[in-house]
């Protein structure tokens, strides 16, 4: 997300973005019509530690059946469905991206959540009404975006007094320059990473109150170590590996994509944060 169009053509992909992942788990031996919500957790999940991390996020936002939730930069809608079919939720999901947005609608479709909506549009000018959400999240979104505060205003005009906010961003650790391409960048323009103290002063200024803000890099860490053990485990048995969407959604770069993102967590360049924040009543 974010208001630049050079974000949405390091995100935009080819046509047929659904289809193409559902052939992956196709492969793997699922059949189309038998595709579920939790079958697509393999290749929908693209954020750090995948369905883990979505899981524990959303149920710290204590998100109860019928309230309104809004999933900022939602991409293919993972964390969505999840908060639809998780918690029946009426979801609603916004994005900058065109290719994510249909495909988003597709995969909703397939699984039999098309009450979920899907908005194409910027998250720093959101096509909804003042106070129209209880909860409203996002995961790895403030990347990419440089007007932190400009973007944390928007989330608190479309949430309801009293309303919950949650993010889990990566943020700027040493302050050393971060090694590209990553999943959120190819060039430097297209990475707005800020620390965490500056990302919590910006959400206070927007008029919340925190109820949660911690660390969360060295889970991630533990996480991405677990799973490079995993993979030279199959590696050495002759193993496939397991459904995963980043081929696809990172393109041919996915590898060095990857590998960077464990380089800068390990070299302290970056860091993981979740964050759990309350709107005050006006």
């Amino acid at each position: 997300m974010g208001e630049r169009p050079d974000v949405t053509e390091h995100y935009s992909s080819e046509s047929g973005l659904a289809d193409r992942l559902i052939a992956i788990l196709e492969k793997a031996g699922i059949a189309r019509d038998e595709i579920t919500e939790a079958n697509l957790h393999s290749v929908d999940q693209m954020h750090l530690r995948g369905r883990v991390a979505a899981e524990e996020f959303l149920d710290a936002l204590d998100i109860h059946a019928g309230d309104k939730v809004l999933d900022v930069g939602c991409g293919l809608g993972g964390p969505s469905r999840m908060a639809a079919a998780r918690y029946r939720a009426d979801v609603s999901g916004i994005d900058l991206t065109a290719d994510f947005c249909d495909a988003a609608r597709q995969l909703n479709a397939l699984v039999g959540l098309e009450r979920i909506r899907i908005e194409q549009g910027d998250a720093l000018a959101m096509p909804f009404a003042d106070d129209s959400f209880d909860v409203i999240f996002t995961l790895h979104v403030a990347m990419n975006i440089a007007d932190k505060q400009a973007l944390y205003r928007e989330i608190a005009r479309v949430l309801k007094p009293g309303g919950r906010f949650g993010l889990y961003d990566i943020v700027a650790g040493s302050g050393e320059p971060v090694h590209l391409p990553v999943p959120w960048a190819t060039l430097p323009d297209h990475s707005h990473l800020v620390p965490a103290e500056e990302i919590e002063v910006a959400v206070h200024a927007a008029g919340f109150v925190t109820e949660r803000f911690e660390d969360q890099s060295a889970l991630v860490e533990a996480y991405l170590d677990a799973q490079r053990e995993a993979r030279q485990m199959r590696a050495e048995k002759g193993e496939p590996e397991p459904p995963s969407g980043a081929p696809v959604i990172m393109g041919e770069a996915f590898a060095r994509k990857q590998k960077h993102i464990y380089r800068n967590l390990k070299e302290g360049r970056i860091a993981v944060r979740l964050g759990i924040f309350r709107l005050q009543e006006k």
